[in-house]
C-alpha cells in the first residue's frame, strides 16, 4: 500500500512530529483549551465506538460495519478537505478543527495503527 506510512520507523518519527506540530499549531491559533481543537483530535475514534457493540474489548478486529467509517475519519483528505475550506472562508476555527484533526490522524500513524482491512483487521 503506497501513501503515508506507519509500517516503518522513519514513517513513524515523520507522523510524530507531523502531529506534534499540527497540534501546537492549533493550540496557537485557537488556544490550548480550544473545544474545537480538542473535539476534532478525538473525533475520527467515532468509528470506534460505532463498532463498540461488536467489539467491547479490543477492536481488533473492527465490525466490518466500522471500517469503512473508520477509514474514511482516519483519511488524511478529511482534514485537507477542512484545510481547503477553512482558506476558502477565511475561518479560523475551521483551521483549528483542521489542526485537531490531522493530529489525531498523525499521532495515529507514529503510534502504528493505519488504515484497516475490509473485514476489520489491521494491515
Amino acid at each position: 500500500m503506497t501513501g503515508w506510512s506507519w509500517r516503518s520507523p522513519w514513517g513513524r518519527v515523520c507522523s510524530g512530529t507531523v502531529g506534534a506540530a499540527a497540534l501546537c499549531a492549533g493550540a496557537r491559533l485557537g488556544g490550548p483549551r480550544s473545544r474545537v481543537l480538542w473535539t476534532c483530535a478525538v473525533l475520527p475514534d467515532v468509528a470506534l465506538l460505532y463498532g463498540i457493540a461488536a467489539a467491547p474489548s479490543a477492536f481488533d478486529p473492527l465490525p466490518a460495519y466500522a471500517v469503512r467509517p473508520y477509514n474514511v475519519l482516519h483519511s488524511p483528505g478529511v482534514p485537507l478537505a477542512l484545510f481547503g475550506a477553512a482558506r476558502l472562508l477565511g475561518s479560523r476555527p475551521l483551521h483549528v478543527a483542521a489542526c485537531g484533526w490531522l493530529a489525531h490522524i498523525a499521532t495515529d500513524r507514529a503510534c502504528g495503527y493505519g488504515p484497516r482491512a475490509p473485514d476489520g483487521s489491521r494491515l
